[in-house]
């Protein structure tokens, strides 16, 4: 769940405020305090963002404990080969959805098998 302070330090980067029982008080001489809407604008467009935010960290960590496959002195089998590209087209052929109840909290798609 996105917080209220994270869409504030994403809206207004290095701005003085203080949140207290939700309550924002604007301490910033510098920049605009932004509107109730634009915070949860914010939010809900973060929100949408995180289970591919999720699933690229995780394909991207899959991806490196397999970068060894490919070291100038190994030749890759084709099972390897196909597993990586998988990988690597996840984000354009899949669309996460948030899901508590996973290990990474998301779900809606299949992992590639690593061989």
């Amino acid at each position: 769940m996105i917080t209220k302070s994270q869409a504030l330090h994403i809206l207004r980067p290095n701005a003085q405020w203080a949140l207290r029982d939700d309550n924002l008080e604007w301490l910033d001489k510098t920049q605009t305090k932004p509107t109730e809407k634009e915070i949860q604008d914010k939010i809900k467009e973060l929100e949408a963002l995180e289970p591919m935010k999720r699933l690229r960290s995780h394909r991207d960590k899959l991806l490196t404990e397999t970068d060894w496959w490919v070291l100038p002195d190994r030749t890759p089998t084709s099972e390897q080969l196909a597993y990586r590209q998988a990988l690597r087209d996840l984000p354009s052929t899949v669309t996460p959805v948030l899901d508590p109840t996973t290990r990474l909290g998301i779900s809606g798609f299949d992992w590639p098998i690593k061989p």
